[in-house]
């Protein structure tokens, strides 16, 4: 081999420095701290839409009655479209629907038939920036999440169209963000049944009804134990979804409870001749004038909506027309009393009833308009943490006639033991969801793609978490780190990810792990295209989070062209710890991780090289479909690059070994580089070339490295 002739020269910088971390941000942030609080507003006029132009000055926060000064403020008009490339919405004003399918208190075909519109909402009403997520209810499991807060419509709508009750490809997300495996690690994507057919269909009425209990009531103190089951599963939701930034606007699919349970039935001749005489003792007058605790329990979980910042939205399904059903001459759920329970609840916590089911679609196009528009305000509150500790909260506005929609109140953040295990999942989640910084353990993460002869590539990705804040407020005996990665493509659909919880004792390796760290090794399959590989870690004992998110472009590896992949340093191994995990299970054997083959003696992929100057170092680079005959040897050249992407001097690598080309065009150089002494401390790049022997096309890779 022998150096380029000729350096190509460069006008381009780097796509984004070296030493900018790929992490948008909005105008206003909530620190980890919760040093500030964020207040997402929406401003209603007269006419129900949204009221715009509005600044800072139009509004006054209060919080627990003394007035605060707004530090921060943004005002995001969520229909707008965003152009190509803009940054992700804040995370505060972001809308999030949960749609939420009520088994207990509905008939299956009128489920079924709530599907369609919930689907078309998923697929067609929600905004390119929105999220969605997708649960069912019933007394025997209470709510359960089919997927969390995303703006996957695929992974949403296979979830609408099954409810759950078929069994998905097993995803095996703890985090559900992927419900059905298909569409994932590399194959074409979950296919969206638009209109369904009538087998299908009355399949899935079989199911339902094979798990509905929503038939004849035993009694009503029984049928007063199933609304209290709902109320009760309601707070827990509300609860849970505090986790969550922003408002949650819940759209309850659901025929709803007999109203009666609330507010009774009106007097009958019998009754009032009971009460003229006084025989109050022969009139039921949990019947007559509705349960008390029934409507304390209400009241209740209304203000429990209403500090977590979550509104229900009921819909009235029992007149949507079923595919079965098309005149709509289905059996009717009892009375249509059941309206009044819908709107008792809705309007309990701040929502609306939408009861024009056959025209569901514009109900809830009505209802994205509404909350087109969001304004985030950031306070600084001036007293002491207190975990836990509820926050009232009063947003005042000087437009006249308008209506605000703020959140109650909040909490001041508690710790991850003190959460449930929801709770632990819906704030991970939305940490990925919404790319919110977290630095409070600086991990790093480091991905390439490798051809795999097959149509998705193997993307090993390593984690490296540094010891000393993995371990910071950890005083337990045992280490229990939860590793999340979910690559997403330009859709927002997800492709493939991996999770992983790693233990280790600290009684015998706490001393280690300070000195170095853990490193995972994981692995993605992904077909050619460019994503945003999101990487969460966290301490499971202290709650402490590092969240990062890079581009990955994945080539398609093509015979015909010669790719180059980034140079990877090497380094010694120390005393980090090594974790090898797998990705999911994927047809035919997996290959080797091959981060493995780059790895010398006592060396690994480093994920940011830290350099000496003048210390010699090595680094291995992977060249795909180079030419070069017995006697034409590959050109090889190098540039040193400045953090801003400025091209500084040209360097010299020796060549310590060459693979001959394998079978799959691939060619791996094992080289060394000597950082020039003049070097002063920080971030730089390595930009090598490399061309044919024969040759062709030069291409060119770059890698960061830190000289301390």
């Amino acid at each position: 081999m022998r150096p380029l002739s000729t350096l190509v020269l460069l006008s381009l910088a780097f796509a984004a420095p070296i030493g900018a971390r790929a992490q948008e941000r909005g105008a206003v942030h909530e620190s980890a701290e919760v040093s500030l609080v964020e207040v997402p507003v929406r401003v209603l006029g007269r006419d129900g839409n949204p009221v715009r132009g509005l600044t800072q000055a139009d509004f006054t926060v209060e919080d627990g009655g003394r007035p605060q000064a707004i530090v921060g403020f943004d005002a995001i008009d969520l229909a707008d479209k965003s152009p190509a490339g803009a940054g992700p919405v804040h995370p505060a004003a972001r809308r999030r629907f949960l749609i939420l399918f009520d088994f207990s208190f509905s008939q299956p075909r009128s489920i079924v038939a709530a599907r369609r519109a919930a689907r078309e909402f998923v697929l067609s009403a929600m905004g390119d920036r929105d999220l969605a997520a997708v649960a069912t209810y019933s007394v025997e499991q209470g709510v359960r999440l089919l997927v969390t807060f995303t703006g996957d419509r695929a992974q949403l709508a296979r979830a609408v169209e099954t409810l759950g009750l078929e069994s998905p490809h097993d995803a095996g997300d703890p985090l559900a963000f992927a419900f059905d495996s298909a569409g994932i690690a590399g194959t074409p994507g979950i296919p969206v049944v638009r209109g369904g057919n009538r087998a299908d269909t009355a399949g899935l009425v079989e199911s339902l009804q094979a798990i509905s209990i929503a038939g004849k009531m035993r009694s009503d103190e029984y049928a007063r134990g199933r609304v209290r089951h709902l109320f009760q599963s309601f707070r827990e939701l509300s609860q849970a979804l505090d986790a969550v930034e922003g408002r949650k606007d819940v759209i309850y699919l659901s025929e709803g409870f007999r109203g009666r349970f609330l507010v009774g039935t009106p007097e009958t001749e019998e009754e009032r001749q009971f009460l003229i005489h006084g025989e109050v003792w022969k009139v039921d007058a949990d019947k007559r004038f509705g349960s008390t605790p029934l409507r304390n329990e209400l009241a209740d979980l209304g203000e429990v909506f209403r500090r977590t910042d979550c509104v229900i939205h009921a819909v009235d399904i029992a007149g949507i027309r079923s595919e079965l059903d098309p005149a709509g001459d289905i059996e009717a759920f009892g009375p249509r009393e059941t309206e009044n329970a819908l709107y008792d609840i809705a309007h309990a916590t701040g929502g609306e009833v939408l009861r024009n089911g056959n025209d569901l679609g514009a109900e809830l196009g009505e209802l994205v308009e509404q909350t087109g528009l969001v304004y985030v305000l950031a306070i600084r509150p001036d007293r002491a943490v207190e975990p836990g500790r509820f926050h009232e909260l009063k947003v005042r506005v000087s437009a006249p006639g308008a209506r605000v929609l703020a959140r109650a109140g909040y909490y001041e953040r508690r710790g991850l033991r003190q959460l449930s295990p929801l709770e632990r999942r819906l704030l991970a989640a939305d940490v990925i969801a919404n790319e919110i910084p977290f630095d409070e353990i600086p991990a790093r993460v480091l991905a390439v793609a490798f051809a795999s002869g097959q149509e998705a590539a193997v993307v090993p990705v390593l984690v490296e978490i540094p010891g000393p804040a993995l371990l910071e407020a950890d005083r337990g005996e045992k280490l229990s780190l939860e590793v999340y990665a979910y690559a997403v493509d330009g859709q927002g659909r997800l492709r493939d990810f991996f999770v992983r919880t790693v233990s280790a004792d600290l009684t015998k390796s706490r001393a280690k792990l300070l000195s170095g760290g853990v490193r995972y090794y994981g692995e993605l399959r992904l077909p050619a295209g460019a994503y945003r590989l999101r990487t969460l870690v966290r301490n499971s004992a202290t709650g402490r989070m590092g969240f990062s998110v890079a581009a990955l472009d994945v080539p398609a590896f093509s015979a015909a062209e010669p790719f180059l992949l980034p140079p990877v340093f090497l380094e010694s191994t120390g005393d980090w710890i090594s974790v090898e995990g797998a990705g999911r299970k994927t047809a035919g054997a997996a290959p080797p991780n091959p981060f493995s083959s780059l790895s010398g003696e006592g060396l690994s992929p480093a994920v940011l090289a830290r350099i000496a100057p003048g210390e010699a170092s090595r680094l291995c680079l992977v060249a795909y479909h180079f030419p070069a005959g017995e006697r034409e040897e590959l050109k090889l050249g190098s540039q040193l690059l400045a953090a801003d992407g400025r091209p500084l001097e040209p360097v010299k690598l020796a060549v310590l070994g060459s693979s001959a080309a394998g079978l799959d065009g691939r060619r791996t150089l094992l080289l060394s580089f000597s950082a020039p002494s003049s070097l002063a401390p920080g971030r730089y790049g390595l930009r090598v070339f490399l061309q044919g022997g024969s040759g062709g096309a030069v291409r060119q890779s770059t890698a960061a490295f830190l000289v301390p």
